[in-house]
């Protein structure tokens, strides 16, 4: 075994010691999303300009007079880019339909109307934004479904065993170890494999409405993109050696 893992297990003996599990938990927090709070369903607003009350034409738009509505924050993100609420979903057409909001709301579009409507065209914008930010990458979306059911990630490393722990120390010390960037594509190739699995298992979980499941297997994808950030940062670090 290896003089980490050796260390790993005498950790006691030492105050000034840090696991690199404790590193590596400490990397994947800036994964984790703000906490979603769950709506009741509203009736229809009044329009600001007409005050009528219709469907909004893309949830933002008045079909009455055409307005721009004022951006609505509790909207569902799979609801704004139009996807049924669930995990699997078509990387193409969640792309399509980001492109397609965004002309709708595109800033040049609205410099000629009102001041509110220019306003409303930044907010919307921004939130188009976030939302494909959050669906596009299977991390991000598990967590936000996760957060829809009133649930949230661990605050620690509970849902993990001692076995994945260790193995993710490994992986650690193989990427501090690489001396080159084919030895470090190796390594990034093997953790794309493993998020891959993961995708696919977290794909039944939300299926089975396995929240516990869910849960393990979002906590395991962050240690593993925590390491395939330290393969890149070395990777840049080798690139300017």
């Amino acid at each position: 075994m290896r003089s980490i893992i050796q260390a790993f297990r005498t950790a006691g003996r030492s105050r000034n010691y840090v696991s690199p599990a404790r590193n590596v938990l400490e990397q994947f927090e800036r994964f984790r999303l703000p906490q979603v709070q769950r709506f009741a369903t509203k009736s229809l607003p009044a329009c600001w300009n007409c005050q009528k009350k219709s469907e909004l034409k893309h949830n933002m738009i008045c079909p009455d007079c055409g307005h721009l509505q004022d951006v609505d924050a509790t909207i569902n993100y799979f609801d704004l880019l139009s996807f049924p609420t669930k995990f699997p979903l078509e990387p193409q057409k969640l792309t399509q339909s980001f492109r397609q909001l965004q002309t709708l709301v595109h800033p040049d579009k609205f410099s000629n109307k009102t001041s509110r409507e220019q306003i409303n065209s930044a907010d919307w914008s921004s939130l188009i934004n976030k939302a494909y930010k959050t669906l596009a990458t299977p991390i991000n979306r598990g967590q936000y479904l996760l957060q829809l059911e009133g649930d949230q990630m661990p605050q620690d490393n509970s849902a993990l065993n001692k076995e994945f722990l260790m193995a993710m120390m490994e992986k650690n010390e193989e990427v501090e170890e690489a001396e080159d960037q084919q030895a470090l594509e190796a390594l990034n190739a093997e953790l794309i494999k493993e998020l891959e699995e993961l995708t696919q298992k977290l794909t039944s979980f939300f299926e089975e409405k396995d929240l516990q499941g869910v849960k393990g297997t979002l906590v395991e994808m962050k240690y593993l993109l925590s390491i395939q950030s330290s393969i890149k940062q070395k990777q840049q670090s080798l690139l300017g050696s």
